[in-house]
């Protein structure tokens, strides 16, 4: 019998897929997608919280198996809460936009990624809530560690990379559109969103905002409904050929126990 090895969905990214795989509020992405995907590819995270890009880059070759002990066939990108710190943010995680763009596009045409020639979705940072997370800075003597009009644009760097780039296998995940738009229609926001000019919730002049405070749980990082969020458009992405049913089983790298090979 040939050998035979499982592809890897595989994650990069800061402390939102660090925390991907955790129980939160009784939800975990990465076990549901792993669900999603079981005996088909295996799940790998390689969060790595309070990360930045440049981070990233100078360890991305650690970062993506060689092919000849696995193959990549999905690749998930999110990074950019961290870049969008403020440039006087003591934390020193500011990574200027340019820049951002720059290590994004890096880490897409990497010679270790191209070899493996995966479909690669590429996640917009989630928005903030600034009046939550000032409190949380505040508690680590800080002051407003991040803006939403920031965030905002590291989110777009992100689109428009994924627009140039959908000839390459490159896929947008829009979590923080999905997750403004959600907070917008819940507070009765009138927006021109998601084409131009975007009003948002989330600013200090808007004030706190519960269904933020719902998806975010500091202000900053997913709760388990802005994972379960994170999911839904994911699955969009993978499409309906990607699922839990019985019919998957075909797809199996091994078969079903009726059929499968023994030592006897």
């Amino acid at each position: 019998m040939a050998i035979k090895g499982y592809g890897q969905f595989l994650m990069i990214g800061d402390s939102h897929i660090q925390r991907a795989s955790r129980l939160s509020d009784g939800y975990s992405f990465g076990a549901e997608l792993a669900e999603l995907v079981e005996r088909r590819l295996d799940v790998v995270n390689r969060g790595l919280s309070g990360y930045n890009t440049s981070h990233a880059m100078a360890i991305f070759d650690s970062l993506i198996p060689n092919p000849s002990f696995a193959r990549v066939d999905y690749l998930l990108l999110l990074f950019g809460s961290n870049d969008s710190c403020l440039p006087e943010c003591p934390t020193n995680q500011h990574i200027p936009l340019d820049e951002y763009r720059e290590n994004l596009l890096s880490m897409i045409g990497h010679p270790s990624v191209k070899i493996h020639n995966p479909t690669i979705l590429l996640v917009t940072p989630p928005p903030i809530n600034e009046v939550h997370l000032e409190s949380e800075d505040n508690k680590k003597d800080q002051a407003l560690s991040r803006l939403q009009v920031m965030t905002a644009k590291y989110a777009e760097a992100v689109r428009n990379l994924a627009r140039e780039y959908k000839d390459q296998n490159v896929v947008l995940v829009d979590l923080w559109s999905s997750i403004m738009e959600r907070a917008i229609l819940n507070t009765n926001t009138k927006t021109k969103f998601p084409s131009g000019e975007i009003i948002m919730v989330g600013t200090k002049d808007k004030g706190d905002n519960q269904v933020l405070r719902n998806i975010l749980v500091d202000g900053l990082h997913l709760t388990g409904q802005g994972y379960k969020m994170l999911f839904n458009l994911v699955q969009q992405i993978l499409g309906p050929e990607w699922t839990a049913s019985d019919a998957t089983k075909e797809k199996w790298v091994f078969p079903r126990w009726e059929n499968a090979p023994r030592t006897d």
